[in-house]
């Protein structure tokens, strides 16, 4: 009973964004401009020279506007919304990204994450940026 009460109210936390708009999963293909949304793993800190086995600690939701995408593969993203859910068998503190704050995530550890991109009010406006040769990273 511990267990579901627990992921009940963990529901009642989540962050809607906009109410009735059209999210499009999306994978790790997401450009500059595009507002995503994933889930991450947070982990327990320890030091580099310990020999343990990470311990996930909670799961963070974050919403948030690609700011620039560089040629390593680094996201630079600017955080809209950012929720916690913390493990039932943790005890450590889980705390949320703060909203404005610009966080830098590899492109293929978001792509892990199920990854959606909210829809553009002019797909074909996208679609041109996306076809531009110009535009290649």
């Amino acid at each position: 009973m511990h267990i579901f009460v627990a992921h009940e109210r963990a529901a009642a936390r989540r962050v809607r964004i906009g109410g009735d708009v059209k999210w499009l999963s999306c994978g790790t293909e997401f450009i500059v401009a595009d507002v995503i949304r994933w889930r991450e793993p947070i982990w327990k800190p320890q030091p580099r020279s310990s020999k343990k086995k990470p311990t996930m600690i909670g799961q963070r939701a974050v919403t948030g506007q690609v700011l620039k995408i560089d040629r390593n593969g680094w996201a630079h993203i600017q955080v809209a919304a950012c929720t916690v859910e913390p493990s039932p068998r943790s005890w450590y503190p889980v705390h949320p990204l703060k909203i404005g704050e610009t966080i830098r995530r590899r492109r293929s550890k978001i792509g892990q994450g199920k990854v959606d991109r909210l829809l553009w009010s002019d797909e074909t406006a996208r679609a041109a940026i996306v076809g531009s040769r110009f535009l290649k990273s």
